[in-house]
């Protein structure tokens, strides 16, 4: 048992059985979307049928803006899963697809102040700043752009030496 014991790795049991149940979650959530999905079609078939169009279409626009607000959060939730850490972008993104939906159903249906609307348009405008930072600011974009700047330094020394060589690619 003490021999058993030792060589238990704690960290490596953990990690396998975070990545099960991550797994596990990715699959629920795609039949939860499928489901939503499939729901959402048959409301509008239910609608159509017995309400006006105008009605039919506010519900219609009203439930698939929902379901992108779901999909955006189920995508920063898969995009954890994967690289094991949340990404403001991801974030920042699912709430600007929020904030845009409520403006438009707002719009839409006309139930919106023009000072709720304006509210919603300037938090829209600082979460696209802040998306816009983020994205210039990150660790991962920057080696990305080091690493460009690289490869374009050392085709530049490699073309500097073939002209001073005289050696000219056939074309």
């Amino acid at each position: 048992m003490a021999k058993l014991w030792k060589r238990f790795d704690a960290l490596m049991f953990f990690n396998e059985v975070m990545d099960f149940l991550f797994k596990s979650l990715i699959l629920f959530v795609v039949l939860v979307l499928l489901i939503g999905l499939v729901k959402m079609f048959w409301e509008v078939w239910e609608i159509m049928a017995e309400s006006k169009l105008k009605e039919a279409f506010g519900i219609t626009v009203t439930n698939l803006l929902t379901f992108f607000v779901i999909l955006e959060l189920f995508k920063s939730l898969v995009e954890y899963f994967r690289e094991h850490r949340l990404k403001l972008t991801f974030i920042v993104d699912a709430t600007l697809v929020f904030i845009l939906r409520e403006v438009m159903i707002g719009l839409y249906q006309h139930q919106s102040s023009p000072l709720q609307i304006a509210a919603l348009a300037l938090l829209a405008l600082v979460l696209g700043g802040v998306r816009t930072l983020a994205i210039v600011y990150s660790p991962m974009e920057k080696n990305m752009v080091e690493q460009y700047a690289l490869g374009q330094e050392a085709a530049s020394t490699e073309h500097k030496a073939k002209t001073e060589l005289n050696i000219h690619p056939i074309n």
